[in-house]
């Protein structure tokens, strides 16, 4: 009997993976005629149709249709000028870094205002309190008119402190309210210049997307390898069981096997050139399973193991078989 076929070979990997991403990448086209295309870059970085060879990088070629090419030349002039003209404008007019401001100064500043606004009523105070001092005939210089007089100062005096001391702490607000205005308008106006330099134009993408599902080409690769292997296995091991049952016949000699006289007969493989064959005798009970030659067909290769008998049938003797026997 032969030795059979070979194991079936394991999936190159590379091809495997080379053919389930060119399943799953789908070439994308729009009504108007833009789209994607995959394949791989040559030598010259063009795009090649196709699934890329061994060390090839894959690619994915953007298509412009001609009306979206028409509308970027048109528009791509337009929005370099402006880009332009933004960012000479924003460089041109930018404010300062945001800086904090002399606290000093800021205070004095609001102290010099509060104090003006209320140095007329403080004057007015001090006349009236004068006019009164001298209708009652309290001499200037008296005991009487020193005590009336610097109690009426030194309200003054508390009132120009509490001035100050409010000046200072509203200097420290007004120094953080305009550090966050001057930050804000130079943030502003740097962002407005970078969204000018990084910008320009986007064509209009009317490329529909290939919405299809993976295909699992590894999956199937490697459930048909299963298979092929499963095959292989039960076809040696059928071939085994054959061999078996063809090696047990030797031992018995002469047989009947005239195609004739058997029934349910099924082909199970091959021993040289003779097919063998799993069948039972007309006379055996339905469950029974034999295996061996037609004589018919071996009368054909070798005719000196075939016998004619009385009763009209061939029969074959093993012992005249070398290979079988």
């Amino acid at each position: 009997m032969g030795k059979g076929g070979k194991a079936p070979a394991a999936p190159d990997p590379y091809k495997t993976a080379s053919a389930e991403a060119q399943f799953n990448r789908l070439d994308t086209y729009s009504p108007s005629g833009s789209g994607q295309q995959y394949g791989y870059t040559d030598a010259s970085g063009n795009l090649v149709r196709g699934t890329p060879p061994a060390g090839s990088q894959s690619a994915v070629k953007q298509v412009e249709s001609d009306f979206e090419r028409q509308i970027r030349e048109m528009l791509q002039p337009a929005s370099v000028a402006l880009t332009g003209r933004i960012v000479d404008d924003n460089i041109a007019g930018m404010p300062d870094a945001a800086r904090v401001g002399d606290r000093g100064t800021v205070a004095k500043s609001i102290f010099d205002r509060s104090f003006s606004m209320m140095k007329l009523a403080i004057d007015q105070g001090n006349d009236r309190l004068l006019t009164n001092l001298q209708s009652r005939g309290l001499p200037v210089g008296g005991q009487a008119f020193n005590d009336a007089y610097g109690a009426q100062q030194r309200e003054t005096q508390d009132t120009i402190s509490r001035l100050a001391q409010d000046a200072d702490i509203n200097a420290g607000n007004e120094q953080t309210r305009q550090f966050g205005l001057d930050a804000t308008a130079r943030s502003n106006s740097i962002a407005e210049l970078v969204a000018a330099m990084g910008g320009g134009y986007n064509p209009p993408n009317a490329t529909p997307n290939g919405n299809a599902s993976n295909v699992n080409y590894a999956g199937m690769v490697g459930e048909k390898y299963k298979a092929d292997q499963a095959n292989y296995q039960a076809n040696q091991q059928s071939k085994a069981q054959t061999a078996g049952a063809l090696g047990s016949l030797g031992g018995a000699l002469l047989m009947k096997s005239d195609r004739r006289l058997k029934a349910d007969v099924r082909r199970i493989g091959s021993r040289g050139r003779l097919a063998v064959y799993q069948y039972r005798y007309l006379w055996d009970a339905a469950n029974v399973v034999r295996v061996g030659f037609m004589a018919q067909e071996v009368l054909n290769d070798f005719p000196q193991a075939v016998k004619f008998e009385a009763d009209g049938f061939f029969a074959v003797d093993y012992a005249q078989m070398p290979e079988v026997a």
